[in-house]
């Protein structure tokens, strides 16, 4: 069996080995290799770096696409494009939109200038056009067009009804933009399109450059478009174009990020070449993101400490030790609790919480743990009292209150306890708790084999639906199994009661019903009026059908046509029949 070491040895082996290393290579005076490692870390902040700074070029792309469909979802403004009139556009877009968009997804407000938030080209590139791309309106003073712009990169998407959430690149008057461009849609039809964006600019770049800690510039066709550098001279800024655009083409081709060195403000930096995340389905410039830092200054300041831990490494290797078996030890025993912890509630014990032990982040990772272990206990108790259909919605992020519901074709199954009321009232509430958790039980078993599902139960009455194909005849089979087991069950026991089911099939409406802070997934509808009438219409041990379900089950089910019923809400007599389910295989 294969032996591993313990956390705690692993620490205290990986501080002491750490410090012991570091003091070798210096003390040797292996300045090449001190070289290489300032050269491999530089390296590994890159990624990092270039990581980071993905992620806020992703976060602002989302923020443009999301800006874009709330604003194409608006109603007035949808109302003035419908109308084509580039006046009544123009002015929806001055008085109502221009306030919305007094923001920046990068740079924080307090770091623009006042005068931005009084500009209308401070929003950005906004504009509306129809469904033939033509230009009917925009916010800002920058000139688009005044032909069809279609074959922008994503706009004929856009035209075509598609949701772009990734950006083009736009050159407009000689700027260049990132854009989402979306559909606006009356009905289902697309009647204009929304093209929202932001140029790409020197403030942007300079915030970017202190959230990553390096300089920060744009390329876009071979061109610095915008740099965090404060200066930059003439020749700097060919030779690093020139080699950025060389760069670019091994990007391309492997679509992999490249870094080189280069000489700029009398310094040695290290450049690192990406391309920007653009919408793939149209043709987009060559743009680059470029990433800059100086080693220089990180070389001197690491010769300058090699003297000190030359005088202090010996000292250090045996202090290391000491202190890496002590955090070993505190960083060990919470640890080890939470993995007891987690191996506890992979066996379904959520019953013992974990110990707190340190007051640190340690500890607030296992109060944490706690307060999970409590939430998934929960959930777990809470699902019990939730249907199927719920837990899908929930799955799915479906609110289907907001959406209106859904219109869907289903069998409605209703049961109830005859004679319950009149026996409950002579028993302990124990006893009749117990009796009817039982009776439920093994209905809601029924159900679900036959792939039903519980939408409520309301006392001694349970309501269930069935969906798909052979929704009929899967429900009468459950009726007839829960008729024979309740026979079974209920007599054994001695008990004067029985079940009554009413079965009906029509379109009904199913989604998320109530108040905001309380929903119910369910079904309604004169089809579920129905199918309750029927169930009260049922004896003891009597299954009452109605003809739209009768007339969907086999031959081979007995049935027996009864009288036509009047039933309250439908003005004709609804005919009925009732399952000979003694006599039906």
């Amino acid at each position: 069996m294969k032996r591993h070491l313990s956390i705690r040895l692993k620490l205290i082996l990986s501080i002491s080995g750490l410090i012991m290393l570091t003091i070798a290579l210096v003390m040797f005076g292996v300045t090449f290799q001190v070289t290489e490692r300032i050269n491999t870390d530089i390296q590994r902040n890159f990624k990092e770096k270039a990581e980071i700074f993905g992620r806020i070029q992703e976060i602002r792309s989302r923020q443009l696409a999301q800006t874009a469909i709330l604003l194409a979802d608006v109603p007035s403004l949808r109302a003035a494009v419908s109308t084509q009139d580039s006046r009544t556009i123009n002015q929806k877009l001055r008085d109502e939109l221009r306030v919305l968009l007094d923001f920046d997804p990068v740079v924080p407000d307090t770091l623009i200038p006042d005068s931005y938030f009084f500009n209308a080209d401070s929003a950005g590139l906004l504009v509306i056009c129809n469904p033939e791309g033509v230009v009917l309106g925009q916010l800002s003073s920058i000139p688009t067009s005044k032909f069809s712009i279609a074959e922008r990169p994503g706009l004929i998407n856009a035209l075509q009804g598609e949701y772009v959430t990734k950006p083009s690149i736009w050159s407009v008057s000689g700027s260049f933009y990132s854009v989402v461009s979306v559909p606006i849609f009356s009905g289902d039809y697309v009647i204009g399109t929304l093209s929202y964006g932001f140029p790409y600019r020197k403030i942007e770049a300079i915030q970017l450059a202190k959230d990553i800690g390096s300089e920060v510039s744009f390329f876009i066709k071979g061109n610095m478009i915008s740099t965090s550098f404060t200066s930059i001279s003439e020749k700097e800024l060919l030779n690093l174009s020139k080699n950025v655009s060389s760069a670019g083409l091994e990007v391309e081709n492997t679509s992999n990020s490249v870094s080189f060195s280069e000489e700029l403000q009398d310094q040695d930096w290290q450049i690192f070449v990406t391309r920007m995340k653009l919408y793939e389905g149209a043709e987009q410039p060559r743009s680059y993101y470029v990433i800059a830092s100086s080693y220089s200054e990180r070389i001197k300041e690491l010769l300058s400490l090699q003297t000190s831990i030359i005088l202090f490494g010996l000292l250090g290797v045996g202090f290391s030790i000491f202190v890496g078996i002590i955090f070993a030890s505190y960083v060990s025993k919470p640890i080890d609790l939470l993995v007891s912890g987690i191996r506890r509630m992979e066996k379904g014990d959520y019953a013992h919480p974990v110990p707190v032990t340190s007051n640190d982040e340690l500890g607030l990772l296992t109060d944490t743990f706690n307060q999970l272990l409590n939430t998934l206990k929960e959930r777990l108790e809470m699902l019990k009292f939730v249907s199927n259909a719920t837990i899908e919605a929930i799955r799915k992020n479906l609110t289907d209150r907001d959406l209106g519901g859904q219109r869907k074709e289903v069998t409605v199954f209703f049961s109830d306890i005859r004679g319950f009321t009149k026996w409950s009232e002579k028993r302990p509430p124990e006893e009749v708790i117990s009796m009817l958790n039982e009776t439920l039980s093994f209905q809601a078993e029924v159900i679900k084999k036959h792939g039903g599902d519980i939408d409520k139960f309301v006392g001694d009455e349970m309501v269930a639906v069935f969906e798909g194909d052979k929704k009929d005849r899967r429900a009468v089979q459950a009726a007839i199994d829960i008729q024979q087991k309740a026979s079974e069950i209920l007599l054994a026991a001695g008990l004067e009661i029985a079940i009554g089911i009413g079965i009906n099939t029509g379109a009904v409406v199913m989604g998320a019903m109530g108040s905001d802070n309380r929903l119910d997934y369910t079904v309604i509808g004169n089809h579920v009026n129905l199918g309750a009438r029927l169930c009260s219409a049922a004896g003891p041990h009597k299954i009452i059908l109605s003809e739209n379900t009768a007339r969907n089950l086999e031959r081979s089910t007995n049935l027996t046509e009864l009288e036509p019923v009047s039933v309250k809400g439908i003005e004709k007599p609804v005919q009925i029949y009732e399952v000979n389910w003694e006599e039906t295989n």
